[in-house]
């Protein structure tokens, strides 16, 4: 073979796998496991949505996307989802059990933010710590 067309070979080879390398290993990163991810801090549901409620912008810039974990009593319990003190939303890693209602709960979670239209603090990944 020419020098030519191991060139061109090359090229095109970079051109087909590049965009693909730099998917893979820059900007596709693996989701984050909240479950073993150690708690930045523990806070009422109520403290929680209470500093949202004054001002989302600063509760935002000490709480979104952090692991955290809130206490509470449980006041709605679905499937896959809690709600704590009717203050924070829980999406649940596992299905929940109705018996959780009204009893004093301690989750971990992603907050990922105030709802406004609900006036609810939603979390994701959550996981039961102790009950």
């Amino acid at each position: 073979m020419s020098k030519r067309k191991i060139t061109i070979l090359a090229v095109l080879l970079l051109v087909s796998f590049g965009p693909y390398y730099i998917y893979q290993n820059i900007l596709y990163k693996d989701a984050r496991d909240i479950d073993n991810e150690k708690s930045l801090l523990t806070i009422s549901a109520k403290n929680l949505e209470n500093q949202y409620a004054q001002n989302a912008s600063q509760a935002d810039s000490k709480y979104l996307n952090k692991t955290i974990e809130i206490e509470g009593i449980v006041s709605e319990v679905t499937d896959s989802s809690m709600v704590i003190d009717g203050k924070v939303f829980c999406k649940m890693n596992e299905k929940t059990k109705l018996n959780f209602m009204n009893k004093s709960i301690n989750i971990k979670g992603r907050c990922i933010g105030f709802d406004d239209l609900f006036g609810i603090v939603k979390f994701d990944q959550c996981s039961i710590q102790q009950h």
